[in-house]
C-alpha cells in the first residue's frame, strides 16, 4: 500500500518594515521684489476722483518705465470706488468719493526696489499695501532641497540599520513627499506713505527658507 509522505513547508520569515522621514532647508539671497502699491484719490465728485487718479497712475507708470522696469511687470490688480462718510450726532453724511488703484511691480534687479518705491511716491502714489521678496527658480532650488531631504531620510534609515544589525532593501517601498507649507515670500507690512525729505529708501531682503520633506518606507 502506498503511504503519501507528509507534506514539507518551508517557513518564510515575515518582512518588516522601517519608515524614516527626512528634512533638508536651503537658505537663498532673494534676487526678486514685488512691490504692491497704490492711488489713492478724493473728491466729492466721483468723474473727478477719477480722472485725478488715472492722472496719476500714468504719471507713475511712465516714470516706473523710465527706471527700466518693464510693461510686462506691471500689472493692475485691484481698482475700486467707494464713499466715505462722516459721522454727527449718530448721523450719516457724505463726505467724498475714494478711488484707489493698486498695482503690483516686479522688480528683477532687487537693488533698484527701493528707488522703485521712492519713484512711484514722487509721482504721485501714497500707499505701499506689500513688499515681498522672493526668488528667481524657486523651483529648482526646492529640487536640490528635495535631492538633499531624500538623503537625510537614508542616511537615517542606514543608521537604525547599524544600530539593530539588521539589513533594510536599499529600493524603498514607500516615497511621499510632504507638503510643508513653508517658506513663502516673505513680505514686508502695510505702510502708507509720507514726504521724507532728502532720504532714499532702503530694504533689507533678509534670506529666504526653501524647505522639502519626505517619508521614506524600507522593508528588513
Amino acid at each position: 500500500m502506498y503511504h503519501s509522505s507528509p507534506a514539507s513547508y518551508t517557513h518564510l520569515p515575515t518582512k518588516r518594515n522601517l519608515t524614516v522621514y527626512g528634512n533638508s532647508t536651503l537658505s537663498i539671497e532673494p534676487n526678486v521684489c514685488k512691490i504692491m502699491l497704490g492711488i489713492n484719490t478724493e473728491s466729492k465728485n466721483v468723474t473727478t476722483a477719477q480722472q485725478e487718479n488715472a492722472s496719476i497712475h500714468q504719471q507713475v507708470v511712465t516714470a516706473i518705465l523710465g527706471l527700466g522696469i518693464p510693461s510686462a511687470n506691471i500689472q493692475t490688480v485691484d481698482y475700486t470706488i467707494f464713499p466715505l462718510y462722516d459721522y454727527v450726532e449718530n448721523k450719516q453724511i457724505f463726505k467724498s468719493y475714494k478711488v484707489t488703484h493698486l498695482l503690483s511691480i516686479i522688480v528683477e534687479t532687487i537693488q533698484y526696489a527701493g528707488t522703485v518705491i521712492d519713484t512711484a511716491v514722487q509721482n504721485g502714489a501714497n500707499q505701499v499695501t506689500s513688499i515681498q521678496f522672493d526668488v528667481q527658480d524657486r523651483a529648482d532650488y526646492y529640487e536640490q532641497a528635495l535631492q538633499k531631504a531624500v538623503i537625510n531620510a537614508l542616511s537615517k534609515a542606514n543608521a537604525i540599520a547599524k544600530t539593530l544589525h539588521i539589513t533594510i532593501d536599499p529600493i524603498p517601498l514607500k516615497i511621499v513627499e510632504i507638503p510643508t507649507g513653508s517658506a513663502p515670500p516673505i513680505p514686508l507690512t502695510k505702510m502708507s506713505i509720507g514726504e521724507v525729505g532728502g532720504i532714499s529708501t532702503s530694504l533689507e531682503a533678509g534670506q529666504l527658507i526653501i524647505e522639502a520633506r519626505v517619508e521614506l518606507k524600507f522593508s528588513y
